[in-house]
């Protein structure tokens, strides 16, 4: 595959309340991009989900491209999405450890300019991606152009587009690339500037992982339990207050469309996983089509890279059960 420059880096950092508890342990925790599935991430720290538990909770916004190298060096906590890139570090040797995930699924659009008639007419053209390596989002992209024959390695050319999904529709609308993988709610945006809708990707994919450096996790257990008792309760929450929930997507996405915030909170509403348990066919799914650039994760067991013990020590506690009473 032939790759183009990284174009865009972002770094943001969200100032989730004006004061902290007296002592609440700090975490920072990195997402990168305002993808359906990192959204209980808002809706946890802006609720005060995390504080609840006497944590401190710094969400950054950093590229895909350095969200997990950034993870290994000490300099974040906590990384939730970006699982296609922890795979593949810990390919090369990394270390890192899934404690759950978000969502098993993921759905995200094939936007084109209004010339392309087929999948088919892409071969040979530029098509925008999420960020600089294998993204998940990458992973959808390469098995739809697989599907009508084309071979992702040789046949296009993927732009890595940093930044929110906006950036894409934005390098769709200048003529940069031809078409653009896109995830809601920027895909109904971009349609709406006159883009075509030219396939919708629904692939059985994990999402929203939970990961965190094995030493990190060796030696902060119970501060990471607190952590997810924070995050599945603001599912909860999101869940059953979508008035409330909207209102956090609204100000997180700097959107105040009522059409693309409700079409975002129905894609994580209809596929967040309550219980924070990875689908071993969502698993062996990513691990199998990783293995197109590293061979190695077909022979990854699906239990690799991961540690539930945490998530099962909290439901066998009925923590979880007793949210959804």
């Amino acid at each position: 595959m032939r790759r183009l420059a990284l174009s865009l880096l972002v770094i943001l950092s969200f100032a989730v309340s004006a004061e902290t508890a007296s002592g609440a342990d700090k975490l920072r925790v990195g997402f990168p991009s305002l993808a359906t599935a990192l959204s209980p991430t808002w809706v946890a720290a802006k609720k005060g989900f995390w504080k609840k538990y006497d944590l401190d909770v710094e969400l950054i916004l950093l590229s895909g491209a350095v969200i997990i190298p950034t993870l290994l060096s000490g300099s974040l906590d906590v990384v939730i999405g970006s699982d296609t890139s922890a795979i593949l570090s810990n390919l090369r040797g990394g270390s890192n450890i899934r404690l759950g995930v978000t969502t098993n699924s993921l759905g995200s659009s094939l936007v084109t300019q209004q010339n392309i008639e087929s999948i088919k007419q892409l071969r040979g053209k530029i098509i925008g991606i999420g960020s600089q390596g294998f993204s998940s989002l990458e992973l959808r992209l390469s098995k739809l152009l697989l599907d009508n024959g084309i071979d992702p390695e040789k046949e296009v050319q993927f732009l890595p587009i940093g930044g929110s999904p906006s950036a894409r529709v934005a390098a769709l609308e200048k003529g940069l690339v031809v078409a653009a993988m896109i995830t809601p709610p920027y895909d109904m945006v971009a349609r709406e500037s006159g883009m075509k809708f030219l396939a919708k990707v629904d692939a059985p994919v994990i999402a929203g992982g939970i990961n965190v450096r094995s030493d990190y996790l060796q030696a902060h257990r119970e501060k990471l339990v607190r952590f997810l008792k924070g995050y599945l309760e603001a599912i909860q929450f999101l869940l059953a207050n979508k008035k409330e929930t909207i209102a956090v997507f609204s100000e997180y996405l700097g959107s105040r469309d009522p059409k693309v915030i409700e079409f975002f909170y129905g894609e994580i509403a209809g596929r967040v996983e309550k219980g924070l348990r990875p689908n071993p066919d969502s698993v062996r799914f990513t691990l199998d089509f990783i293995g197109r650039v590293n061979p190695k994760a077909k022979e990854v067991k699906v239990s690799d890279f991961s540690d539930l013990s945490l998530l099962e020590e909290i439901h066998k506690s009925g923590f979880v059960d007793r949210l959804y009473r």
